[in-house]
């Protein structure tokens, strides 16, 4: 019998994927040798978030690192290309960071106040923060529209599909999946926009 997966079960797997998609564009640039690798490196990651949300309603640590990570060299390697400074660099990814992260924390603590249980995970909060680092702030802002769109949607349709007197049909959803495909699309969209 195979065992469950858990959330560790593949960090080193994603830390090597996040060293290969930020190496690319720290080495070749933002042009699509750089491109390529990092866009690559953010599917695999979305796609292992979104698995293991969808999986047991976790977030992996080590998934959520490495967007991050990814995240961080783009934009180092994006503002190098403009002339732009390390320090004010590093400033603005903390500053987005805390922004992202602080405001769906926020909104968790507001729904276990009102509600004494939790709506969005810590993971969700740490994805968030990651997502502030890739897309940043006014990028995150969209794809969280769009996610809480896609989020509707899904559970609407849950609803539609349910079978009348018998409630089978789990009440929550795994919102980093779908808000991690979110943040990669949104990134993607603002490069060829």
């Amino acid at each position: 019998m195979a065992r469950p997966v858990t959330a560790d079960d593949h960090g080193p797997a994603c830390l090597i994927v996040a060293g290969l998609g930020s190496l690319a564009p720290l080495l070749l640039g933002t042009g699509p040798a750089g491109l390529a690798p990092a866009a690559l490196a953010l599917v695999l990651l979305a796609g292992r978030i979104a698995w293991q949300d969808l999986t047991d309603f976790t977030i992996p640590d080590s998934a959520t690192l490495a967007l991050a990570l990814v995240g961080v060299a783009w934009r180092v390697a994006a503002a190098g290309e403009a002339g732009e400074g390390l320090p004010s660099t590093f400033a603005l990814l903390g500053l987005d960071a805390l922004l992202c992260g602080g405001a769906l924390w926020v909104l968790r603590e507001i729904y276990y106040r009102r509600r004494g249980q939790d709506g969005i995970g810590l993971g969700d909060v740490k994805l968030a923060a990651a997502g502030g680092i890739l897309v940043g702030t006014g990028g995150f802002a969209w794809c969280l529209l769009g996610a809480s769109l896609v989020g509707i949607v899904l559970l609407l349709g849950r609803r539609a599909l349910a079978v009348p007197g018998v409630e089978t049909i789990e009440a929550r959803l795994a919102f980093g999946a779908v808000l991690a495909p979110a943040l990669v699309l949104g990134w993607l969209a603002a490069l060829f926009a």
